[in-house]
């Protein structure tokens, strides 16, 4: 997303077979990784902040980097707690309990307490940080995406949160990211 919203092209390489031996070639064996210049970046936060610096989206003082940065954290802590999921893939009852325990005891909680975040910021009806769009809020969507997905969950129950993904995917750069991406299993 933050491609398609600072134009700028890129190579959006999918694995989708041989996985075991690319991960044999990227740092840490896992995805996403971003090839700069040679140099291999991994880690969904230090790419968004390499390329929000880079564009122009995090954040227009120091502070507000560390803004975006402290919202990025509070949003990631919702994804940390979906891998046992992927663990329990082979016993569906266990899945189906930790799903919603996954659910109550952390992505509502969270769900609110990001609520609440954003409305500290002039009441919730712009962005998390400062009047502009920055890497936080594109963090917020592409991440609640999965979240909400994994936790069979909505965002009724948090209409500024809920308003803060539509006026993002209403961006004309990402709505038109949003049709043509490739889509690929969560």
């Amino acid at each position: 997303m933050l491609f398609k919203l600072a134009g700028q092209p890129f190579e959006d390489i999918r694995v989708t077979e041989n996985w075991e031996e690319v991960k044999k070639t990227v740092p840490m064996g896992q995805l996403p990784v971003l090839e700069v210049d040679g140099v291999l970046l991994c880690q969904s936060q230090a790419i968004g902040r390499y390329l929000a610096k880079q564009f122009g989206f995090n954040g227009k003082t120091d502070l507000e980097a560390a803004q975006i940065d402290s919202v990025v954290g509070c949003i990631e802590d919702l994804g940390t707690r979906i891998s046992p999921l992927y663990d329990l893939r082979g016993d569906p009852e266990a899945r189906a309990k930790y799903q919603e325990r996954y659910r109550d005891e952390f992505l509502i909680p969270g769900l609110g307490k990001l609520e609440n975040l954003l409305k500290s910021n002039g009441g919730g009806n712009g962005f998390f940080v400062g009047d502009s769009l920055t890497w936080g809020d594109l963090y917020f969507v592409n991440l609640s995406e999965y979240a909400l997905h994994m936790g069979k969950a909505d965002l009724e129950g948090f209409p500024k949160l809920k308003a803060l993904k539509a006026r993002v995917e209403a961006v004309p750069q990402i709505a038109a990211w949003i049709k043509e991406r490739p889509q690929t299993e969560l």
